[in-house]
């Protein structure tokens, strides 16, 4: 035989030697048992070391084969926490129902996808841009995805059971996949960049939507939406509230830092029992008045003086009124369960009708013109009375111990 081919066969010997060699020392594939991963534990990178060690941990056993039995006979895993990056190790446990990943270091998410018999799914507080893996997850009913990198939701169109999605603090502007999601009963999209709501109008079944901190102004889309019972969309543009009318099991509704004036709309949600319109530009609060079942009602931040319309709000418990308009605070005088009760920055000169208010535990008078406070002294249930900014000839503290007056 001549040398050339002596040298090729024992080429390729070497070659195929080699390859044996490198098989046996590989990584697992996504397929392969947790077994496996953990036989190869020591020669895995420290990534995927420390997710095998965190599954055995688990388990209870630092034994493969038990481990791996052990871990596949779970349907709940809880992973929170864990500062977890390479999750392939988990792909092999398709008993898994729950599953919770919160708080890891997790950004490649493909091992997910062989996990379809979860139900219910954390991922918050990741780096997960890429969601395409959950698209063949259609059997979750709970899917939290907060605080990742998440711009493109196409993959959730396919998720028809879901009743619960979170996906607050994203870069998501486009929500039209959402619209075929008709079993929502919660949904929360707070800190994002959506301004088109229209999508969310077939989302008949929602009782609960929060949409803080986004770029919304039509909120004419959430017209249809008759089951919400709370309703978050503080901090973005909406000036028109008339949409809002018809939500009528309202029990909370969070309108914060917007460009509305005109309440009037909101006349008919009487089941509201907690109302925040806070920094507007709302003048006019005659058509709360019929709102009694409120025990919560935030209206700092506004224009108002007349706070007549106030009087016959019985069952409020907390009241903000600071940096509005008001001197006259003789309405309020009837609101005696009233135990929080905010009138910093105003132009209040007597609080005398403050004197029958004797469950109030907390009252901010700060950055009035109030010179008497005698008409305090009744007050003894108070652990907190602000009176900086005032003009006070005498500072001492109508209410023991001292200590509670803040000045």
């Amino acid at each position: 035989m001549k040398p050339s081919l002596h040298f090729s066969i024992a080429s390729a010997a070497i070659v195929i030697l080699s390859l044996q060699v490198a098989q046996v020392n590989a990584a697992p594939t996504h397929h392969q048992s947790f077994e496996q991963w953990c036989l190869q534990k020591d020669s895995l990178p420290v990534e995927t070391k420390k997710t095998i060690e965190a599954l055995l941990n688990k388990a209870g056993s630092q034994d493969c084969k038990l481990a791996d039995m052990k871990l596949n006979s779970l349907s709940k895993l809880y992973l929170s926490g864990y500062n977890i990056t390479d999750i392939k190790p988990l792909a092999s446990l398709t008993k898994l129902t729950e599953l919770k990943l919160d708080g890891n270091q997790i950004s490649d998410i493909k091992p997910l996808a062989s996990l379809t018999k979860l139900i219910e799914l954390k991922l918050d507080g990741n780096q997960i841009s890429d969601i395409k893996p959950l698209a063949s997850l259609t059997k979750l009913t709970e899917l939290k995805l907060d605080w990742n990198q998440i711009s493109d939701i196409k993959p959730l169109a396919s998720l028809t059971k879901l009743t619960k999605l979170t996906l607050y603090f994203n870069q998501i502007a486009d929500i039209k996949p959402l619209a075929s999601l008709t079993n929502l009963t919660e949904l929360s999209l707070f800190n994002n960049q959506i301004s088109d709501i229209k999508p969310l109008a077939s989302l008949t079944k929602l009782t609960v939507l929060v949409l803080n901190n986004n770029k919304i102004s039509d909120v004419k889309p959430l017209a249809s939406l008759t089951k919400l019972t709370g309703l978050w969309l503080s901090d973005n543009k909406i000036s028109d509230v008339k949409p809002l009318a018809s939500l009528t099991n309202m029990t909370i509704l969070i309108l914060s830092n917007n460009q509305i004036s005109g309440v009037k709309p909101l006349a008919s949600l009487t089941n509201m029992t907690r109302l925040i319109l806070s920094d507007n530009q709302i003048g006019d609060v005659t058509t709360l008045a019929g709102l009694t079942n409120l025990t919560g009602l935030f209206l700092n931040g506004n224009q108002i003086s007349d706070v007549e319309p106030l009087a016959g709000l019985t069952n409020l418990s907390s009241l903000s009124l600071y940096k509005n308009q008001i001197s006259d605070i003789k309405p309020l005088s009837s609101l005696n369960n009233l135990i929080l009760l905010m009138l910093d920055d105003n132009k209040i000169i007597n609080v005398k009708p403050l004197t029958n208010l004797t469950n109030l535990t907390y009252l901010h008078l700060g950055g009035n013109q109030i010179n008497d406070l005698k008409p305090l002294a009744g007050l003894t249930k108070l652990t907190e009375l602000h009176l900086g900014g005032n003009q006070l000839s005498d500072k001492s503290c109508p209410v023991k111990p001292e200590s509670v007056c803040k000045y």
